[in-house]
């Protein structure tokens, strides 16, 4: 059995899908319907049915919150389709960014679904604004209003 012998010298300071501020927000339970699974700190979209939600579709609802109740099947930072996400809808969360981002800077959802601050054939997040900088595949706080 293998043993864990080295260890940081301390926790991460943020990671993808983390709650980034104990201040008043909403977080609502949703039904993963996509079959390869949502990340964590990932955008997501209505489903099909109205309890359920997607990695891809037109109608942001929020971004997935990590979980560390998931079960390893999933890999440790996935939903599996079926699962129930939590999803944040107003409030912070540490997400990775597409190209710099600076603190103020409107939100915006690429194609491929990665958070953006450029406008540039993308699509806005309603009432959502960068709460930090941070570098291309950076960690950056996103409010969602």
């Amino acid at each position: 059995m293998p043993v864990q012998t080295t260890y940081s010298g301390r926790a991460a300071a943020a990671y993808e899908g983390m709650v980034a501020f104990e201040e008043p927000s909403l977080t609502i339970s949703r039904i993963v319907e996509t079959a390869a699974g949502i990340g964590f700190g990932k955008p997501a979209f209505q489903g099909t049915r109205d309890e359920g939600i997607a990695a891809s579709g037109s109608t942001f609802r929020g971004v997935t919150l990590a979980d560390r109740n998931v079960a390893p099947r999933n890999g440790g930072d996935l939903f599996a389709q079926g699962d129930t996400a939590p999803v944040m809808i107003n409030g912070t969360v540490w997400v990775v960014v597409s190209g710099a981002v600076a603190a103020g800077n409107p939100a915006y959802l690429t194609a491929a679904g990665a958070f953006t601050a450029s406008a540039t054939n993308n699509t806005p997040i309603p009432n959502a604004r960068f709460d930090s900088s941070a570098a291309s595949g950076g960690l950056a706080r996103l409010r969602l209003n």
